[in-house]
């Protein structure tokens, strides 16, 4: 392991978790989100227990989700189809600014800052589709602000140290799953990199990494190999539904959890759930606003247009021009 430098010789350890948002819908686009924390009293693997550290901070599930909107703290964290099912998007807006507090940031105003400051890929490669081009207008919800909250998280031996979420648009998604064959493999490589980026920002640092697995896959064993191909990789016992590996790298050891239901048992991958959830649900608002408007004005220029005008007519020639030419950027301006 890696010593932390602190002045009573701990060791320091990332609990990383992943998840996603997306995969099984037909539209909008599949979002992997992944939440590592740094934790600077030596947790055995297995052991980190976000939520008996951060007690006061964050809870599961409130009695009461009236009383829980009302108040800074806590906040709800789990996963993001429950905390969506009972608070909304602010709900998971509330979860994402959390994390960002506990870094000393400001959460992600709009969809676009989320992307500029919370992911890799940033906002660029989505302006070619035309419903996602003003990602500024996709805002994120207001709710109780909890203020800086680094101190605190640090008194609990956790660093809240990154928050990333990894888009893929639904024609990338379509074009690699027509290459790798399925979509499973497709997640996997989107989760991997995701995972990957982050643990590159830490390097040498030791981690336990847990994955929301998916289906009733339990062999995971090949999918690592690939992942870090010069590691030696080796099975550990589990508990039933989960498959659990120890990833030996030249600088490093890692810990390496796939779980059922992951993100009702690890808050970093609840926090990971609900970074993916809120960027997706964000995404399909700019999708909606889009199709809003094509459904209000479609009709009304296509009925202009078929008019029973001679074929020569300048006006119906320039109409019809002028609609395939500015039909995109005239829905972007009223969506």
């Amino acid at each position: 392991r890696v010593w932390s430098g602190s002045s009573d010789g701990r060791n320091v350890v990332l609990h990383v978790g992943v998840d996603e948002a997306g995969y099984g819908p037909l539209l909008g686009p599949l979002v992997v989100g992944v939440a590592a924390f740094r934790l600077t009293d030596d947790p055995a693997p297995g052991e980190a227990n976000l939520l008996r550290r951060l007690r006061g901070i964050v809870v599961r599930r409130p009695r009461s989700a009236k009383a829980c909107l009302a108040q800074r703290l806590p906040v709800p964290v789990d996963d993001s189809k429950v905390i969506h099912r009972r608070f909304g998007l602010p709900g998971l807006a509330r979860g994402v600014g959390l994390f960002a507090s506990a870094m000393d940031a400001a959460p992600p105003a709009t969809l676009e800052d989320l992307l500029v400051r919370f992911s890799d890929l940033g906002p660029e490669p989505f302006r070619r589709v035309p419903w996602y081009r003003r990602l500024d207008l996709a805002e994120v919800p207001r709710y109780p602000w909890t203020g800086p909250l680094e101190e605190r998280f640090l008194g609990r031996h956790v660093q809240a140290l990154d928050l990333r979420v990894w888009p893929l648009t639904a024609a990338d998604f379509n074009r690699e799953v027509d290459r790798c064959g399925n979509k499973a493999t497709v997640l996997g490589l989107a989760s991997g990199a995701a995972v990957v980026s982050v643990l590159d920002r830490y390097p040498g640092e030791d981690a336990e990494i847990v994955f929301d697995r998916q289906g009733s896959r339990l062999d995971y064993a090949g999918y690592l190999a690939d992942l870090f191909p010069f590691a030696a990789i080796a099975k550990r016992p589990a508990p039933p539904g989960e498959s659990r590996y120890e990833v030996e790298l030249p600088s490093c050891r890692l810990t390496v959890r796939f779980a059922t239901r992951a993100d009702g048992c690890s808050l970093a991958v609840s926090w990971a759930s609900m970074a993916a959830k809120l960027g997706r649900e964000l995404f399909m608002e700019r999708l909606n606003a889009f199709k809003r408007v094509i459904t209000a004005i479609a009709p009304a220029i296509a009925q202009l247009i078929q008019q029973p005008w001679p074929a020569t007519c300048l006006l119906k020639q320039m109409v019809t021009v002028l609609f395939r030419a500015h039909f995109v950027m005239l829905v972007e301006t009223l969506s």
